[in-house]
This record gives C-alpha cells, structure tokens and sequence, in this order.
C-alpha cells in the first residue's frame, strides 16, 4: 500500500521535496534518465520551426516598412511585432506550456529578451551604414539575419533557463 500526500494546487516549488509535492513516499526516487537530453532537443526542434516562422514574418514587415518608415524604424516595429509571436510559438510549442499561469510575465520577460535582439540588429545596421553607407537591400538583410541568428542563439538560453526554467525541473 502506498500513502501519497496531496499535491498542491500550485507548482512545486524549487528545492521542494517529492513529498511535499504529492508524489509516492515511499516510492524510490527516479534516476535522472535519458529524457532530460532528449528534451533539451525537443525544444531546440520547436525553437528552430518558431525561429524560422518569427524570422520569416520579421524580414517580412521589415521589407514593408522600410520604404516608409526607414531601416532602424522598420528593424524596432518588426522586432516588436515579431516578439509577442516567437514568445507564445515557444511557450506552447518549444517547451509545452499550454495553461494561462504566468502567461503575462512570460511575455514581460519576452519582450526583455526582444531588447537584446533589438540591440544587436540596430547596432548591426548601424555599423554596416557606418562602414558602407551605399550598401543596398540585399546587404541590410544579411546583417539583420546574421544579428538575428546570434539573437536567436541567446534567445533559446534566455528562454530555457530564465523564462520557462520551470519546465526544466525534474520530476523528482
């Protein structure tokens, strides 16, 4: 026979016993197994999809907007855009958080991460015109793209190991 104590309501809380946590008291703990690398792939695999999706969209609405509203204009819009979109893609996609709890911080903390892309393409777009104040288009979305993929890289740990930590927590 086996004596379980009552889960929470809320999620386990870091450092909390399995006990505390509603889990078998009696039961011996797991071993970490393979599932925690085979996660972290899981995850890159839904980050890569969303990444390419948010990308796409971004260099989109740059491309509309730059006409008018110019390059570092059309760069903050599409970033912003953009933004909102890639943080919910990989809440629910990436790491598998479909419920409402935390919802709103979880975008706070997206659009935190946004400034650091945010960052790195202005300041991408603005050396290239200091360097090459003719360079066309084409060369003004090699830039983003090359800032985006490193944005992207700093994005994946920002996210996995500061926004949606949670997730990351074994079982026992």
């Amino acid at each position: 026979m086996s004596m379980r104590i009552p889960a929470e309501p809320t999620e386990a809380r870091p450092g909390s016993r399995p006990a505390e946590r509603g889990a078998d008291v009696f039961a011996a703990p797991e071993r970490p197994s393979a599932k925690r690398p085979r996660a972290i792939w899981q995850q890159m695999g839904g980050f890569l999809v969303v990444g390419a999706i948010c990308t796409l969209a971004s260099v989109a609405i740059f491309a509309l907007l730059r006409p008018a509203a110019g390059v570092q204009w059309a760069n903050l819009i599409s970033l912003v855009l953009t933004s909102v979109l890639n943080t919910e893609l990989n809440r629910r996609h990436s790491f598998g958080i479909t419920d409402r709890a935390r919802w709103f911080g979880d975008h706070r903390r997206g659009l935190w991460v946004m400034l650091l892309a945010l960052g790195l393409t202005s300041g991408s777009l603005w050396l290239l015109h200091a360097l090459a104040p003719d360079a066309s288009f084409v060369d003004e979305l090699l830039v983003i793209t090359a800032a985006n993929v490193l944005a992207a890289t700093t994005r994946f740990l920002l996210l996995r190991y500061w926004i949606f930590r949670r997730v990351r927590r074994p079982a026992s």
